[in-house]
């Protein structure tokens, strides 16, 4: 087939970014029906202009792969596409910044550089993905805690049968007093708090080669971002009732999630909570979020058998985990904690919570 230069576009920048891509007149007209995006198609012919034998192997391509053909499904210059594309990043979510909400090749740059989502499957295998500042920052961190205080953990399986009854018992009057659905969470913060009370050296940092026990406990509950995890701190945990955990919890969390949070949240930390229990994790060792002492893991709850009174009974278990900093715990020590926080959880309706 001879093309000439009235049917074969030439590559051109336009003002707005895109540019304009070489194809004959039935490619584009097929592209245009399937919504095919041309900027992702390799032409063979003449100065890369895209053929139809070029659309069809595409074609083929992405339908062996068992991968979606990237649509125009947003309007976005075909620079954006091919960034995104290499980047492995998805469009759908993006803002534009371009004419009527146009994504350009500025916005992608930008929202790789923030931590975009990433697509699944073929999408990132090969890619090089750029660290955000939010995960450096937790690379750094983690990097001092694993290399600076040497971790000891401990475990134990925790009966949450009484407290779930105890949760089921209380949550309409909360509800209707306080207009707020008490989580488990608020439970494990508050029975924290107080058993830092009983241990105050699990509330304590290393400086230098003194031991300093902070003067407040502030409980940090993890909360998972896109980007990784970000710890907001209840202050004066101890000191406040469920109510007043569930409603400050509530308010830290949803604002974590939308970037809100001040930098002080943040740092005000004295012990950190970590709790996978909403996924199929039974137990997992966590490391400590430095400067801290402690840290405590939570697992989902299984079902278990027990023998009671002579009859097989069935149980809710969860696996709590507890990593300490060992320069300043003794394994006694921790062991003893652990083991309070154990009793005042299974048994809720003595008034330690």
């Amino acid at each position: 087939m001879h093309l000439t230069k009235d049917r074969a576009m030439s590559k051109s920048n336009v003002p707005d970014g895109s540019e304009v891509l070489r194809a004959v007149p039935l490619v584009r007209w097929v592209a245009k029906k399937e919504r095919i995006d041309l900027s992702l198609v390799k032409g063979t012919g003449p100065e890369g202009v895209i053929l139809p034998k070029d659309l069809e192997r595409f074609r083929t391509t992405q339908s062996a792969m068992g991968t979606v053909v990237p649509t125009e499904k947003r309007s976005a210059s075909s620079l954006a596409r091919k960034l995104a594309t290499k980047k492995g990043i998805s469009l759908e979510k993006m803002s534009g910044t371009g004419n009527r909400g146009r994504i350009m090749m500025a916005d992608v740059a930008r929202a790789v550089e923030k931590g975009a989502i990433f697509l699944d499957g073929q999408g990132m295998f090969g890619q090089t993905l750029p660290m955000t500042q939010m995960r450096k920052a937790i690379a750094k961190r983690m990097s001092l805690s694993v290399f600076t205080a040497p971790h000891i953990y401990f475990f134990t399986d925790v009966e949450m049968d009484a407290l779930n009854r105890r949760r089921e018992e209380i949550l309409p009057d909360f509800e209707r007093k306080f207009r707020i659905r008490i989580s488990i969470n608020d439970f494990f913060v508050k029975a924290v708090a107080l058993t830092l009370g009983e241990f105050p050296i699990l509330n304590s940092r290393l400086q230098g080669e003194e031991i300093y026990i902070m003067p407040e406990i502030n409980v940090g509950l993890a909360v998972a971002l896109e980007e990784g995890l970000i710890v907001p701190a209840i202050l004066r945990a101890d000191r406040l009732s469920l109510a007043e955990i569930s409603q400050i919890r509530t308010d830290l969390v949803d604002r974590a999630r939308t970037r809100k949070l001040k930098w002080e949240e943040i740092e005000r930390g004295t012990f950190t909570i970590s709790s996978l229990a909403q996924f199929d994790i039974t137990f997992f060792t966590a490391i400590l979020n430095p400067p801290q002492s402690g840290i405590l893991s939570i697992g989902k709850e299984t079902d278990h058998l027990a023998l009671r009174e002579g009859k097989v009974v069935t149980k809710k278990i969860a696996r709590f985990g507890l990593s300490v900093d060992h320069r300043v715990i003794d394994g006694v020590l921790a062991a003893k904690f652990l083991e309070s926080l154990k009793h005042r959880l299974e048994n809720p309706s003595l008034g330690s919570l």
